[in-house]
């Protein structure tokens, strides 16, 4: 494995201790979601249940006729997600990167580089100088079925030295302005071999790499879907961080950190089978929790809003904590699975057991989760209450279920006698109350569903 350069890992935004996810405006032929006016309601909203919360949103769909349409072109905005009083959609779009920095969100887009559609602007042009890969006969490399369209492979070296490759990134970036923004998400950026041009996945991968760096030169950080060890140093985060303890260990998450745990095989939560492959090696961590996870869906309309909150306080607000320090060592016997960090926080993951003789009615312990930091227990199960370094050291108190329980405080309440709660999701903008602080120690008591946030009064 290369060794990672260090002016590599100064990206523009600290994707470890920012909330990052997918909006999904549009599929093809004509499917819209949510145009660009409920997308900005919806990262208002977002940005009141975090906190404020710096937010990066990746719009998908946000080109031609939708998800997934008329790649590798990039030089049309969906029309039907337009404001109706803009005269034209490319208004609107830059309408909406513009009005989500007063919620301290970064809008940018969902992009693919390696498929093609016979329908697509730049179809001839690829045609003509044979930058499509072929297999062993000659025939198109296959790049899927997607929204009722067959894709074809883009032949990433072919396309990086005739040009094309840096032609789309600046036409991109002249149209808007991503690198202002800092970002891009590259959708499926796996390394293929066309045999037919005698371009190995070693091949490919290296074009593709020249591609991440044009990127960097360029002042955009790639997000990609997939880890593949040859692009480390030049992406920050992957889609679905589905890799081993080795690895985990291995980066810390401010040179690499990763979304949720949708594609881990390790799980059972995905197809078997499905690893080793080059975009995708490993598995993933027995346990996702106990390294911590964030988002890996997409949020497809307002009514989306309950799901990802739910995700967010019991995901994404772990995994924020968990990634001020980075993993030392994994220590695992037949009782527990537990991970420590660099900060003090130690998660436990204590595994699922059968009951004796009932192994077959689902009787017995079941598999539980506790994240605590020096002498304080921060999440238990589905309740956690935990210091968010973006409010000031304030707390997140959350609870799937519902509950009542004490919590014991960060050193910093020690001295507190007194704290507000104020809601967080649901009704942000609901009415406070005040709760009494004893020896550093709250008692909160929460609803299905509710998060609140503590201040100090």
């Amino acid at each position: 494995m290369n060794e990672i350069p260090t002016a590599q890992r100064r990206f523009k935004h600290p994707y470890h201790q920012t909330l990052v996810y997918k909006m999904f405006l549009a599929s093809k032929p004509d499917r819209v979601r949510m145009t660009f006016t409920e997308a900005l309601e919806a990262i208002r909203q977002v940005a009141a249940l975090t906190g404020g919360l710096k937010q990066i949103v990746y719009l998908v769909g946000w080109q031609f006729d939708g998800h997934d349409s008329k790649y590798p072109a990039w030089s049309e905005v969906n029309a039907r997600l337009k404001r109706p009083e803009d005269p034209e959609a490319r208004a609107s779009l830059l309408w909406l990167m513009r009005e989500a920095r007063q919620y301290n969100a970064v809008v940018s887009l969902h992009v693919n580089m390696v498929n093609a559609y016979e329908n697509s602007p730049l179809w001839r042009e690829y045609v003509d100088k044979d930058l499509i890969g072929k297999n062993e006969k000659g025939d198109y490399l296959d790049g899927g079925f997607w929204g009722g369209e067959q894709a074809y492979v883009v032949c990433a070296p072919r396309e990086w030295e005739d040009g094309l490759a840096q032609r789309r990134i600046d036409a991109l970036l002249e149209m808007l302005p991503i690198a202002e923004a800092g970002p891009i998400h590259v959708d499926a950026f796996i390394a293929t071999a066309s045999p037919w041009h005698k371009v190995t996945v070693g091949d490919s991968a290296a074009a593709m790499n020249l591609i991440l760096d044009y990127w960097l030169a360029r002042g955009v950080d790639v997000t990609i879907e997939d880890i593949d060890y040859q692009f480390v140093g030049r992406v920050p985060m992957v889609w679905h961080y589905n890799v081993d303890e080795r690895t985990r260990l291995m980066f810390p998450p401010d040179v690499l950190c990763g979304g949720g745990a949708t594609w881990n095989a390790r799980g059972g939560d995905w197809r078997k089978g499905s690893f080793p492959q080059p975009h995708r090696p490993e598995g993933g961590c027995l346990y996702e929790e106990a390294w911590g996870y964030s988002i890996d869906g997409d949020l497809g309309g307002l009514q989306g809003l309950p799901a990802l909150a739910e995700s967010f306080f019991l995901h994404t607000v772990p995994w924020l904590f968990i990634n001020q320090g980075r993993p030392l060592r994994l220590v695992e016997t037949a009782e527990t699975y537990e991970v420590e960090f660099s900060h003090g926080a130690v998660t436990t993951v204590r595994h699922a057991r059968p009951a004796i003789g009932e192994r077959r009615s689902g009787e017995g312990e079941k598999r539980s989760f506790v994240l605590r930091h020096e002498d304080r227990t921060y999440l238990e199960g589905t309740d956690l209450c935990i210091p968010a370094a973006w409010l000031g050291g304030d707390c997140i108190a959350y609870s799937k279920s519902g509950c009542r329980r004490e919590w014991l405080l960060p050193p910093a309440w020690r001295e507190v006698r007194e704290a507000r709660e104020r809601p967080l999701f649901p009704a942000a903008n609901g009415a406070s109350r005040s709760r009494a602080v004893a020896g550093g120690r709250i008692t909160v008591e929460l609803q299905p569903g509710q998060a609140v946030r503590l201040t100090p009064a």
